[in-house]
């Protein structure tokens, strides 16, 4: 009898003692299989510089002004970060000067879009060591929008040259973190190139008018490819963590300083189009979670 008795406390003694222990290791192991946070990274930025224009369609000439860019770029990991959504929308203005008479002038409006979609590739510098270098490459879709309007040809028969256009190309671009002050700062470029498209031209010496209103056999849109676009978006970035509120601190946000650089041009119909700046941009980069769990 009490050698029974005393199998029965023992047996209700384990018991007791493994359910701890096994809900603990239940729970450890579910928090070493949750996924990783996928934080969202934006970036706010204006960019000043020099821009130039030549647009046969409307003038031979080649004008030469100040350009303002308002950038927007958003960046979030997926698919247990080895990919990545990437995108970027730029509106631009120009207003540029005749480079000869140094009179009449040329304004500029430019909206574009890009999404691209990055393999990731991390690599760590060091066990003890905060630094690491992210590359990133993967195909991306653009859409470029722009208006050319000549003011000397205001009372012309065509003032205004519309630019449309739609692309695919290849985007890659890479990542240095490291430590300033005991606090995360990057330094990044990214590249991109269109490879094949389609875009909005008119014949040569043919309006508006025409091409869209009267019933004929050219049509206005054209296959695009290295051949008679080319296009590039250079853009170097560095993120310091300057903030001087604590609250902002928190979440992430720091000073963006960078450059861009920026050329297209475009010869379909013995028109030639080309538009490029280079601008010195700042802003503000910031980081945040989605409203929905990090893993949807």
């Amino acid at each position: 009898m009490t050698r029974l008795t005393a199998t029965l406390i023992l047996s209700l003694c384990s018991n007791v003692l493994c359910l701890p222990l096994t809900a603990q290791s239940e729970q450890a192991q579910s928090a070493l299989t949750l996924p990783q946070p996928r934080p969202v990274t934006s970036t706010l930025c204006m960019g000043i510089g020099g821009a130039t224009v030549h647009d046969t369609y409307l003038t031979n000439q080649v004008y030469e002004g100040k350009s303002l860019n308002i950038d927007y770029h958003r960046n979030r990991l997926c698919s247990q970060r080895r990919w990545d959504n990437d995108q970027w929308a730029s509106l631009s203005y120009t207003d540029s000067e005749d480079r000869t008479s140094n009179m009449t002038s040329m304004m500029t409006l430019r909206l574009r879009y890009h999404y691209a979609k990055h393999r990731t590739w991390t690599l760590q510098h060091s066990r003890y060591s905060s630094q690491s270098s992210t590359l990133r490459v993967g195909p991306y879709a653009g859409m470029n929008l722009g208006v050319n309007y000549g003011l000397s040809m205001a009372s012309a028969n065509n003032p205004v040259n519309v630019h449309s256009t739609m692309n695919l190309g290849l985007s890659a671009g890479y990542q240095w973190q490291f430590a300033l002050r005991h606090r995360p700062a990057r330094l990044s470029l990214q590249v991109q190139t269109p490879l094949l498209g389609n875009a909005f031209r008119q014949e040569y010496g043919a309006s508006y008018y025409e091409t869209l209103m009267l019933d004929d056999e050219s049509d206005p849109s054209h296959f695009t490819s290295l051949h008679n676009q080319q296009d590039l978006d250079i853009r170097l970035g560095a993120d310091l963590p300057v903030s001087a509120l604590k609250w902002l601190q928190r979440y992430g946000s720091s000073l963006h300083i960078g450059m861009s650089y920026h050329i297209e041009t475009m010869d379909i119909n013995h028109l030639i189009t080309r538009y490029s700046y280079c601008q010195l941009t700042i802003g503000w980069t910031w980081q945040y979670l989605p409203y929905k769990a990090p893993w949807l």
